[in-house]
């Protein structure tokens, strides 16, 4: 992270934001359950990615989820798709305020009426959602919870380990989604500062054959996310792609 010495450190009941300035810029570094990194000078490029990935590929989300993490741009990125909604849980609301120099639009967000932040799971209405987004690495029982409360059609994305630096932990991630759906493919973001990895779940539609090219070309304003990004995010390493032959489900 090239990090020198810490500037702010923001603490919460399960979590501690450390903020540094670095030569990418201010970085959050969160550690506990819902560790994580935020860069002040690319709030556009996890968001931008994950967000349209799955927007794009859903054929009618109307209903999205994001848990596990502080990243609200995500939801930004969200409420560019007409008629859909967010819902964004997070117990740590004095974390959260202190992060808004990290998150531009979290003012704006709170004042949309599409979007809604609740502080615990068990608070949000019983519903079906499209598109659920666990920032964090679910445990088994987790997974289990998070794809009850998808639609038949939807779409769960989730942070996991690195398949390089944590082999056998990215793939216990893998085996433990793996019975509960039809789809399941690693991605990354490509030209992101730092190497971050996710599992794109889905109970129906695949994040290739099913990529919605009109939706991607009606969005406007983007920094990072187009169609070649969304494509090339789904490249897997010759390596990778051996080590778990008839693990993925693509």
């Amino acid at each position: 992270m090239f990090a020198f010495d810490p500037i702010k450190t923001l603490e919460g009941k399960g979590c501690k934001a450390t903020l540094y300035n670095s030569q990418m810029g201010q970085t959050a570094h969160i550690t506990g359950k819902q560790g994580g990194l935020l860069l002040q000078e690319y709030p556009y490029l996890e968001a931008e990615l994950l967000a349209h990935i799955a927007a794009c590929t859903h054929p009618n989300p109307k209903e999205a989820l994001i848990l596990g993490g502080f990243n609200t741009e995500i939801a930004f990125e969200l409420l560019r798709h007409e008629r859909l909604k967010v819902d964004f849980v997070q117990e740590e609301g004095q974390v959260l305020e202190g992060l808004k120099g990290f998150l531009p639009h979290l003012d704006a967000l709170k004042a949309n009426l599409n979007f809604k932040q609740y502080s615990k799971i068990l608070d949000l209405e019983v519903k079906k959602y499209d598109l659920i987004f666990a920032l964090n690495t679910p445990t088994a029982h987790q997974i289990d919870g998070l794809q009850r409360m998808l639609g038949v059609e939807g779409i769960l994305i989730v942070s996991a380990p690195s398949p390089l630096l944590e082999p056998q932990a990215f793939k216990q991630s893998v085996q433990e989604l793996a019975p509960h759906f039809s789809v399941l493919m690693p991605f990354s973001s490509p030209y992101a500062p730092l190497s971050t990895h996710y599992l794109f779940a889905s109970k129906a539609a695949h994040p290739l054959a099913d990529l919605i090219l009109q939706r991607v070309d009606m969005l406007e304003g983007l920094s990072h996310y187009n169609e070649d990004i969304h494509t090339a995010a789904f490249a897997q390493p010759q390596r990778l792609h051996q080590d778990h032959l008839g693990l993925f489900k693509n």
